[in-house]
C-alpha cells in the first residue's frame, strides 16, 4: 500500500473507531475485549491490503470486519468450555467396552454358539431361520416343508436349551 493509501486508510479507522467499538462492545460486552477487536480490525487489513481493491465503502468495511472478528470471538468463547478442559479427558466415560467385557461377551458367544450347533439339525435349522434371517413361522414352514405349529415346536425346543445353557 503506498503512502497516500495508508494515510486515507488510517484516516478512515479513525473517523470509524468509535462506531466500529460500539458494534464489537454491543457483540462481546467487554471493554478490554473489545479494544483487542477493534486493533485486530484495524491489523486484519492494514497487513492485507489486497483484500481492500474492489472495497467502495472502507468504513462500512471495518465495521463488517469488526462485526464479524466479534461473532467469530464469541463462537469460540461458547465452546471453549468444551474444550479448555482437556486434562481432565481422561475421565470421561468411553463408551467401548473394556477388555474384561469383550473377553467375557466372546466366552458367552463361545457357549451360544456350542448350544446352537447342539441342537438336533432341524431344530437348529429353524432356529437361525427364524433369529439369524428373520423368518416368520408360516415363511419357515413353507421353506422345509413343516407346519407352522412344528416350527413353533421346534423354537420352544430351542429356546429351552438356550435358556438352561447359558
Amino acid at each position: 500500500m503506498d503512502d497516500i493509501r495508508r494515510r486515507d486508510f488510517l484516516e478512515v479507522f479513525l473517523s470509524v473507531r468509535e462506531r466500529l467499538a460500539a458494534a464489537i462492545q454491543r457483540r462481546v460486552e467487554c471493554a478490554a475485549t473489545t479494544a483487542d477487536l477493534t486493533q485486530d480490525t484495524f491489523l486484519r487489513l492494514w497487513e492485507r491490503p489486497g483484500l481492500l481493491r474492489d472495497v467502495s465503502d472502507l468504513a462500512g468495511y471495518f465495521v463488517t470486519t469488526g462485526r464479524n472478528l466479534a461473532a467469530d470471538h464469541e463462537r469460540r468463547r461458547r465452546i471453549a468450555p468444551f474444550v479448555a478442559g482437556v486434562d481432565h479427558l481422561e475421565y470421561v466415560a468411553d463408551n467401548r467396552p473394556s477388555a474384561e467385557d469383550a473377553v467375557l461377551s466372546r466366552d458367552e458367544l463361545k457357549r451360544l454358539q456350542e448350544i446352537v450347533n447342539s441342537l438336533p439339525p432341524k431344530c437348529r435349522q429353524v432356529f437361525l431361520l427364524s433369529r439369524i434371517d428373520g423368518l416368520s413361522y408360516v415363511e419357515i414352514g413353507t421353506k422345509l416343508g413343516i407346519s407352522p405349529k412344528t416350527v413353533f415346536s421346534h423354537m420352544v425346543t430351542a429356546l429351552e436349551r438356550l435358556k438352561a445353557g447359558m
